[in-house]
């Protein structure tokens, strides 16, 4: 156990020096706004020192009271702010603020999150628990994550607290105690609470926490239907209330004018199918932003938000499936490039982008950069390994660890979804919930061959009771 510890150890400091390197030694890494940071930040009069959208990611925030703006969206990522805006009233010396400092409370928790992952390997093979962690320093060190980390996008809690509540449900399968069950509810519900879009997540850790509420010790089953019904109402609750009531219809608009009418072989069909009448060709092509879009003409946007909607558009979708992949495939084109916004503050004097620890963003990037259909199968062929690897283990994993594979899935199957077809701009962004899914199916993929390859530790046999990174049976109280 004490070399277990100490692994442990070595992990976490690892990670947490690679974090350091890049968010807080000059010159930093962040991720450029695209104006999305004033939806956080404007309700703590910050505002970029040189604020270049996109290609540069500014290093220092001035503090502007004439800039004050509290914005109609809410996320679990304004009380984060809040907390570095603390921090930073510690630590500066100008009275300006750090990127820094939202870069040392979201490490923090990504950090935690790992801590809290490690000890469920203590009792695996030395080979395989140093093969996992090398691997998820790989994947989730890589800059691609990283960098988000010295941002204030509201994806970005949805990715830390998604992290901490898959870590939590297999320490509550591991040794059920109490304060990990309430840490996982705490979790998920900070997670649905990230962004409207990422609200859906709460539905499947909703039906994942009834089918397993049986496994899932000490809390009884009762408890946790209770909580699986409050993150329903959290996450309908998000989806109707987080954001301004027209605010979707900016994506609805880009999605249809900029992805699927341009494409369309029979553009009167298409728009008679989205349920659109022939005065809208002449918006095909625009942006929705732009000045000419018509979204900011009030006539215009009533009538558009009265005769279109999300459901029409999954209609659509649904009597067409041709469109809805050729939808898709483009988007997974664009998003297989990984990154695609600048990291460095116009002041470093450096190439827009980073390059250290970028293996795997790099590696990725070679296959699925503007290859939409190779990403999409890829993500297909994950998913049935992974569905194959726990029917295959079955005997071995505990109740829980199945509907746990399943939502998984499901839960990056929806992400893709939301990424791909309800939205044109900012795919790459929008698309990270679904690539950091998709690299913890490969995490666990590789987790469950390794475990087959390398075996069991002598003398430790299979216990139907233990978790899912467990190679070992437990003690008598369930404890390490």
């Amino acid at each position: 156990m004490k070399l277990a510890a100490g692994a442990r150890w070595i992990f976490v400091l690892l990670a947490g020096a690679i974090l350091f390197y890049q968010l807080e030694v000059p010159p930093v890494v962040g991720l450029a706004d695209n104006g999305d940071f004033g939806k956080v930040i404007g309700r703590f009069d910050l505002i970029g020192r040189v604020h270049s959208t996109y290609a540069y990611a500014d290093a220092t925030y001035e503090f502007h009271p004439e800039t004050h703006w509290v914005s109609g969206f809410n996320s679990s990522e304004i009380p984060l702010a809040q907390a570095a805006v603390w921090l930073n009233s510690l630590l500066s010396k100008d009275g300006n603020f750090s990127i820094g400092c939202i870069g040392a409370v979201h490490g923090a928790l990504f950090l935690m999150a790992l801590w809290l992952f490690a000890p469920l390997l203590a009792d695996a093979r030395p080979g395989l628990r140093w093969a996992m962690y090398g691997l998820i320093l790989f994947v989730y060190c890589d800059m691609m994550y990283v960098s988000s980390l010295n941002s204030f996008y509201m994806d970005e809690p949805a990715y830390l607290f998604l992290l901490l509540t898959a870590v939590c449900y297999l320490r509550v399968l591991r040794w059920g105690r109490t304060r990990d069950a309430v840490l996982l509810i705490v979790c998920a519900f900070l997670l649905v609470t990230a962004k409207t879009q990422h609200a859906l997540l709460g539905f499947w850790i909703a039906l994942l926490l009834l089918l397993a509420a049986k496994a899932l010790r000490p809390i009884r089953p009762r408890i946790w239907y209770v909580a699986s019904g409050l993150l329903v109402v959290a996450g309908g609750l998000m989806a109707w209330k987080a954001q301004p009531a027209d605010y979707a219809a900016f994506s609805l608009y880009g999605v249809t004018f900029e992805t699927i009418l341009p494409h369309s072989k029979d553009v009167p069909r298409t728009l008679a199918d989205l349920g659109l009448d022939d005065s809208y060709r002449s918006r095909i092509g625009k942006k929705a932003y732009s000045s000419d879009s018509g979204m900011f003409d009030p006539a215009f946007h009533d009538r558009f938000t009265r005769q279109y909607s999300v459901a029409k558009l999954a209609i659509f979708y649904l009597r067409r499936p041709d469109v809805a992949y050729q939808t898709m495939r483009a988007a997974l084109s664009e998003a297989g490039d990984q990154r695609s916004f600048g990291n460095f503050d116009r002041s470093a004097g450096m190439p827009w982008q980073s390059h250290a620890f970028a293996w795997w963003s790099t590696i990725k990037r070679h296959f699925f950069s503007r290859r939409g259909s190779v990403l999409f199968f890829a993500f297909l062929a994950l998913s049935a390994l992974l569905g194959f690897l726990l029917w295959l283990q079955r005997r071995s994993l505990p109740g829980g660890a199945a509907p746990a594979g399943l939502c998984l899935i499901a839960g990056a199957f929806t992400e893709m979804g939301l990424a791909t077809l309800c939205d044109s701009m900012d795919i790459v962004r929008h698309a990270m919930i679904f690539l950091a899914l998709f690299d913890m199916i490969a995490l666990v993929c590789a987790y469950l061959l390794l475990r087959l390859v390398l075996g069991r530790k002598p003398n430790a046999p299979p216990h139907p009771g233990g978790g899912v990174f467990d190679d070992a049976a437990p003690s008598a109280s369930g404890r390490t």
